[in-house]
Parts: C-alpha cells; structure tokens; sequence
C-alpha cells in the first residue's frame, strides 16, 4: 500500500494539483466542479472597455482571471465592468471546446444578477455570440454555435446595461472558465527546431516531459503547427506541417502513444500569439501547441454522484477520465486523486480543519492526508481508509453508501 501511494502522489505533482480536477465555490453557495482545475480559467486580459458609468469602487480586469476567488467581501477579487462595460480574455494553458453539456461558465458574483452577452473566438477578431448568461453562476453550451473539432481560446463579455447605479454598475465578473476544457502544452519553435527546419534538435527533454504527461492523461491529442508570417504562405503551411508530423513521430515512437489517437494540423502563420512586427513576437508564433481532449471511448466506471458517509455528511463525487474530484456539502472539504484501478480511488482528502497540521499545503491548505476509496463490485458502497499528511493511508472508517 506504501507504494501505491507514493506511487499517486508522484502522479499527482507530475500533472500538479492546477491540472487535478476539483470544484470550486459558484459564489452563491454552492460548488461547480471543473475537470482540469486551476487551467480551467481565463489567464490573460486582452482588452478592457469600462462601462459609463464606471463602478465608483471596484477592481481592474485582472480579478476576472484565474479561480473562482469571491469570498463575499465586497471590497475584492471581483472585475466590475460598469455601465455596458466589455472584457476580453485569452486561455493560454487550456482551450475551450464542445463537449456533452454546458462547456462556458461565467460566474457573475453580488446580491444582484447582472447578464453578459457572451462571445467565443479562435483568433480574437471573428467572433461568434453563444449566447446570455442570466447572471450570477451561468453555464453556457455552445454546441449550436460551432462544430465538433473546433477549439477556441478567445472569449468576450459585454454587460447588457440592466443595471446604470449604484457604486458597481454593470456586471461583477470573479472568473470565466471552460469546463469544455483541454489542456494546451505549448513548445516554442526555436528551442525545439533549427531556423526554418522541421527535424528536432537533439535535446527533446521539454517534449519527452510533456509527452509523459500527454501519455498518464489518457488522451486524444491534437498537435498544431505555427509559424510567423515570414516567408510565403505556401512555406508556412509546409513547415509548420512537418514540424506537427515531427513531434506526433516523437509522441508515437518515444512516448508509445497510439498513432490513431494524434491528430496534426498545418494553421502556418494564422492566429499569431504576438506581434510580428518585432523579433520577440516572430518568436513566439513560432510554435507547437499539444491539445490533450478526454478519450470518451475509454470506458468508465460509474462512481459519480452523491454518497452519505458516516461520519461526514453527504460527499458528491465527479469523475473526468482517471482524474476524481469530490466536496463534502456541510463544510466544503475536498478529496482529489485518480483511480489506480477499476474499484480503487487513490489520492487526497483536504479540510478546512483537522487533527494534525502538515508542514505542505494543497490548494492553500495545510490540513490534509492520503486516502483510499475502494468501490464495491456495482458501485453501491465504499470503504475508505486515510492518513494525516504523506503518512499511509491506515485509518479505517471512511465509508459511504450511494444515496
């Protein structure tokens, strides 16, 4: 048992606990569970055009990004638009895209619920409008407005002007995430490749460590080729396609990744990151991004759902691939980790308060432990056992029937 789970906390910091998945405050009381974690939200203001009125206090756009954060203090980690106020933000280490369900999620914070138009893009300049939130915690699918394979690292919110008064006018915006989210490695050209040449230098430590990552992830990869626009168009495409087909060879010989789950695509000097106009921006589009989507073929085990422990309250649990997630409904504990097998949970319960303080903290926490949820044979009950800090996983008694 010792193994195993060193085994998973290895795992664990090797994915780091930003891309484990977990579940996070809606700002209203209640909990929103997001597969890839902290990546799953906004990292980057593009532009911001303040309402009129602006708020007479507030905060700048950049409280927009990142986690949910709104802990009822009106005075902080919130980004108010004002009076028909427009934000937009960029995904960098993920992308939003289509899956079963709603996939774009606006939380909207404050006694009142202030709507946005919302917009999503692949370059931040065509814009496709998928819809109105209601405001305060809004779920949008986007399934009607794009196709499957399409992926979108842009998004726009414009306040609708239902609100003018008041000392924040327009909508309070305290994070914008993708649960139609995938993680999005990215490689930069001049490290990986010689000027103009699509053959991997010899050093390839940064692609083997993304590689391994892409490979305990389970999942279907979509490998995209950039350049900066110099040279023709026609030069471009080829280049940035053999430079795509050169990192799926490495994924497939290297990494032993099934050539039939890689897709490549050839987008040359489209959608630029930075400015071409200078040496550092030409740099920067000069790249290769690794796009990790779920496998929805992998079958999976059904331990999704609410289980009422016997000494904890009620425990809702998700599930996204290998990766788990859970939070007690009675004071907002967590559990985290990914199933080692078909009936085993391997991971870590987190809390608020505990019995013993640890000298690390998860997600801001120092009160947490190792823990074992091993399923019945039809997923009606679990037996769990757990441990305080990096100890082993030996103290019997968390147990749970499926409500």
């Amino acid at each position: 048992m010792k193994f195993k789970i060193s085994f998973m906390m290895l795992l664990i910091s090797a994915l780091s606990y930003s891309q484990i998945g977990r579940t996070y405050p809606d700002g209203h009381g209640d909990r929103v569970f997001f597969p890839y974690g902290d990546i799953s939200f906004a990292d980057e203001v593009v532009s911001f055009k303040i309402g009129d009125p602006g708020p007479i206090e507030g905060f700048g756009p950049e409280e927009a990004l990142g986690i949910p954060n709104y802990e009822g203090n009106p005075n902080k980690y919130f980004a108010t638009l004002g009076y028909g106020g427009e934000l937009v933000v960029r995904f960098t280490d993920n992308v939003l895209y289509d899956i079963p369900g709603p996939d774009l999620f606006i939380l909207e914070i404050g006694a009142l619920t202030e709507p946005v138009d919302a917009y999503i893009s692949k370059d931040g300049k065509d814009w496709i409008s998928v819809g109105r939130t209601d405001g305060g915690f809004s779920a949008l699918d986007i399934a009607d407005y794009v196709e499957k394979s399409d992926v979108f690292r842009y998004v726009k919110v414009v306040d609708i002007k239902a609100k003018k008064g008041g000392k924040w006018p327009g909508a309070d915006i305290d994070a914008i995430g993708a649960i139609g989210s995938s993680i999005n490695f990215q490689l930069n050209a001049a490290v990986t490749f010689d000027t103009g040449k699509a053959k991997l230098k010899e050093n390839t430590s940064e692609l083997a460590d993304i590689a391994k990552k892409i490979k305990d992830l389970k999942g279907l990869v979509l490998i995209e080729g950039y350049t900066d626009n110099i040279g023709s168009t026609e030069s471009n495409i080829t280049l940035s396609k053999n430079r795509a087909d050169a990192v799926k060879n490495f994924l497939v010989d290297n990494a032993k990744i099934d050539a039939k789950n890689i897709t490549t695509k050839a987008l040359g000097e489209s959608n630029p990151v930075a400015d071409n106009a200078t040496e550092e921006g030409r740099q920067k589009n000069r790249r290769v991004e690794l796009i990790v989507f779920q496998n929805t073929e992998i079958e999976q085990k059904n331990v999704t759902g609410t289980w009422k422990t016997t000494k904890n309250g009620n425990l809702r649990i998700y599930r996204y691939g290998d990766v788990i997630a859970g939070w007690y409904e009675n004071d907002g504990g967590e559990i985290l980790g990914k199933m080692s097998d078909d009936h085993t949970m391997q991971g870590q319960w987190i809390e608020n308060k505990s019995g013993k303080t640890c000298n690390t903290a998860i997600y801001d926490r120092k009160n947490w432990g190792s823990l074992v949820l091993e399923f019945n044979e039809d997923f009606t009950e679990f037996k769990g056992q757990w441990g305080y800090c990096d100890a082993e996983a030996s103290t019997t008694g968390w147990d749970a029937n499926r409500n």
